[in-house]
């Protein structure tokens, strides 16, 4: 993502800037031309407007794609961090939005109103979408604004996709390691067929017979327990992040914070990456006081990430963690396992090992044919690569196995068109598989994250594992959590769709494998 001042509002003494997520390749999501409209000083409400446009959209009978949008406000002369504002109204294309230009638009406010969802309002082939003149309104009086504040404006978007509500399958007949399975002695997968709670026991068959990998703190096979019916279990509507955090997504969120928040958050301090030079891919750099974080691969996968760091940023971003069994649902869809199958549906698959190009400035790709994931630690030729050793072990730019031509095989995409699924970075989930995990509730982050001395910068929803019994510490622990899909360094028995050999590891460290993305609720949307 790149920060952009665009434009000075005199009469408002208000700034607007924008955030862009990717290059065109990475992430096609784009918002430009950010501007101030009407202020209501005596609703203390703020128009925001500006343009937004995205590659391959589409909407059909079954699922669409979605651009997530939030809107922050920074008082300059304050020198405090970005403030999340709420939206003045919810609903389907309440007041005080505006879908611009184009007919073919709708936008969602959740409850919450921390931000909106933009998406095509009628069935529509694949197919560039572009509005001009989209709005928002916020509320800035209630997140700490006045009339004579000198602020900048920054609209933060997220390309999303939409998982919709229906039946589906965990497990696939054990062929992956430690996947769910109906029965000690009985293999088929689990039904999903409602959020009701689910009551795991130790029968023979015809039940939900729980199989662990043996992880430290992980449920022992065979045991009885309860998945509560607050737990997500995939079988609501939710929508998901289509890609993995970026490195450019990161620094701009860690920039974003205030300069203590900064810190807790820098990745290349001891406690993750150790350093500012290139580790296996990684290019982040910071320093600086207050602390800048910079990237020379804006649209690469992000790593280096502890749970901690993941929560932080999906509180901010007002989204929330998923699940391992949205996890699964998301990969596969509504239809029979396919035994061992990746999320492409398919058991079979084809590693990357070169790169076009002589760098990687977002439009490479990968050359090798009807490659699909980045997985066995395989090292990579050209591109980047062609620098030395840390650039030849790591994770790709995501979505890079999707083009013009791709089918879901080629790209590597899951039944819903979230990519990267399988492989590249381990995506952390909340497990069913430690009783931290099955805490869990689907409460969503409001972009607020905690300024409690020492803790400042960690996420405070209520509801998500790892939290602290002081809960204005935030999330300071990674129990409950666990990885699934498998890494750029993994063996391909890792990346499967029911593979759970990992699912309950709760890693208390950051490594160069660990990533993530985040969801959110779609009821009612």
């Amino acid at each position: 993502m790149n920060t952009r001042k665009l434009c000075i509002i005199s009469f408002t003494l208000f700034l607007a800037i924008t955030i862009l997520p990717q290059l065109a390749q990475a992430n096609d999501l784009k918002v430009s031309n950010v501007r101030l409209g009407p202020r209501d000083t005596n609703a203390k409400t703020l128009s925001v407007l500006f343009d937004l446009t995205w590659q391959n959209s589409w909407r059909n009978k079954i699922n669409h794609d979605a651009a997530w949008l939030t809107v922050r406000l920074e008082d300059t002369a304050a020198g405090k961090e970005k403030t999340l504002c709420t939206l003045s109204s919810s609903g389907l294309n309440p007041s005080g939005v505006a879908r611009g230009s184009n007919a073919d638009m709708e936008i969602v406010v959740p409850g919450d109103k921390t931000g909106a969802f933009f998406r095509r309002s009628t069935n529509h082939a694949t197919s560039d979408l572009t509005t001009t003149g989209a709005m928002l309104t916020v509320n800035y009086g209630a997140c700490g604004f006045n009339e004579n504040s000198q602020v900048l404006a920054t609209v933060v978007a997220f390309e999303m996709v939409y998982v919709p509500q229906g039946a589906f399958y965990a497990g696939d007949h054990a062929t992956s390691a430690a996947a769910f399975q109906r029965g000690g002695a009985d293999n088929a997968p689990w039904p999903i067929i409602s959020e009701a709670a689910i009551n795991v026991t130790a029968t023979s068959g015809n039940g939900y017979y729980y199989v662990s990998a043996g992880n430290p703190g992980e449920t022992p096979s065979g045991s009885s327990f309860v998945i509560p019916a607050s737990f997500p279990k995939g079988f609501n509507s939710f929508y998901m992040m289509k890609y993995e955090i970026t490195e450019g997504q990161w620094v701009d969120f860690v920039n974003s914070l205030s300069p203590q928040a900064r810190l807790r958050r820098d990745i290349t301090d001891t406690a993750h990456k150790n350093s500012d030079a290139v580790i296996s891919r990684n290019t982040i750099a910071c320093s600086g006081s207050p602390l800048v974080c910079s990237t020379d691969r804006p649209f690469r996968a992000m790593t280096f990430l502890t749970w901690q760091d993941l929560a932080a940023f999906l509180d901010w971003s007002a989204l929330r963690p998923m699940t391992e069994l949205e996890y699964e649902k998301s990969a596969r869809g509504p239809f029979l396992p396919v035994n061992g199958e990746y999320a492409w549906g398919s058991s079979k698959i084809v590693a990357a090992t070169t790169i076009t190009g002589i760098i990687e400035d977002g439009s490479e790709l990968v050359s090798t044919p009807r490659a699909n994931a980045r997985y066995n630690g395989v090292a990579l030729t050209g591109g980047d690569a062609l620098n030395g050793a840390e650039y030849q072990q790591g994770p790709l730019r995501v979505g890079i196995f999707s083009t013009d031509s791709s089918d879901r095989f080629a790209s590597g995409a899951g039944n819903y068109g979230a990519m990267d699924l399988s492989g590249n970075v381990k995506e952390w989930t909340v497990t069913v598989g430690n009783p931290s995990g099955l805490t869990y509730m689907a409460v969503h982050g409001d972009g607020i994250l905690t300024s409690a001395a020492g803790y400042e910068g960690n996420a405070n929803t209520l509801g998500w594992p790892g939290m602290s019994v002081d809960q204005l510490k935030g999330v300071v622990s990674s129990a409950g959590n666990g990885f699934r899909g498998g890494s750029w360094s993994s063996i391909a028995a890792r990346l499967g769709v029911s593979d759970r050999m990992e699912a309950a590891a709760t890693a208390s460290d950051a490594a160069s494998t660990y990533g993530g993305r985040g969801v959110r609720s779609a009821e009612g949307l």
